[in-house]
């Protein structure tokens, strides 16, 4: 691969990290190494979701060209230098047998090494969330590709924003409480109508749907999983949608982390019709929410 540079648009990350910022050694990602080396061994779907979910959590890093106006700042005492806003960045790009430009990212400094640059090289400390960023903002660039002179992982655009927003979409979900449950062959599940339906999660649920054409109607159920675990199942008649889901856990949030029901430990579990469990959800009950008619008042029908 040739290298070649192009300007990209402002990072979040600023400034030379060449230590971890946590454990303040040299940056170095031997889960990811090993994920890869596994991947190329068998390459398989189980290889590449260990692979992605090593570099979702790596620290990668990356060349640059740092043009500050005026003197560098020093740096603090963690070795961060905090870089003035006009700060103009450009980082370095590889270029594939195609044609086609990729971000490197290094998972450690013999892999960057590996590089042979003129000159002096900068370097800067880059998540995964920044390369994302990084290639929202630059159409040109292809993707980014970890260790180009070694494992020579490519991660195309399309596959880096995929992998962000379902990324994105769980840790709302886990902040809202909203999860899904592992059901392992052998629990008894049982699905029963609540005794009371909570108006602090429907309300804004219904508001929510009723923004969404693709949502036909919802229902609520309380499912106990070996008579033991509690859990408020929703089920959605309508196609799995990861941004929808990443839209129900903001809504539900508010309720999901109130001082009531935090006491009766109750997390939020989502399925969709076309699933089993959906479908079961869904048996002799009656929608909370329809497309057309809002919100269906069951605790009045019930009197």
């Amino acid at each position: 691969m040739k290298k070649t540079n192009q300007p990209a648009a402002p990072t979040p990350a600023a400034g030379q990290h060449i230590l971890n910022p946590v454990t303040k050694q040299p940056i170095g990602n031997p889960a990811l190494n090993a994920a890869a080396k596994k991947l190329r061994q068998e390459n398989n779907p189980q290889n590449l979701n260990i692979v992605i979910n090593e570099l979702t959590r790596a620290i990668f890093l990356a060349p640059a060209k740092v043009e500050v106006p005026g003197e560098m700042p020093k740096p603090d005492a963690n070795g961060r230098v905090q870089m003035p806003k006009d700060t103009r960045i450009t980082f370095s790009l590889v270029k594939a047998a195609d044609g086609r430009s990729f971000f490197p990212a290094f998972t450690n400094e013999e892999e960057m090494l590996k590089w042979k640059q003129n000159g002096p090289m900068q370097v800067m400390a880059l998540r995964f969330d920044d390369y994302a960023r990084m290639l929202q903002q630059n159409e040109k660039v292809a993707g980014f590709v970890v260790d180009p002179f070694g494992d020579n992982l490519r991660f195309e655009s399309k596959m880096v924003a995929s992998i962000k927003q379902q990324r994105d979409a769980a840790i709302l979900r886990a902040k809202a409480g909203l999860r899904q449950t592992q059901i392992k062959p052998g629990d008894k599940i049982t699905i029963v109508e609540p005794t009371v339906y909570p108006d602090a999660l429907l309300n804004p649920l219904c508001e929510l749907f009723a923004q969404q054409q693709g949502v036909a109607a919802a229902y609520l159920q309380i499912m106990l999983v070996n008579e033991t675990d509690h859990y408020y199942l929703l089920v959605l008649d309508a196609p799995k949608d990861d941004k929808l889901f990443a839209a129900i856990a903001q809504a539900a949030r508010p309720f999901m982390s109130s001082p009531e029901n935090v006491a009766k430990k109750m997390n939020l579990n989502i399925t969709t019709s076309e699933t089993p469990l959906g479908q079961q959800g869904m048996r002799d009950s009656e929608p909370f929410y329809v497309r057309g008619k809002g919100r269906v008042d069951l605790d009045e029908e019930d009197e």
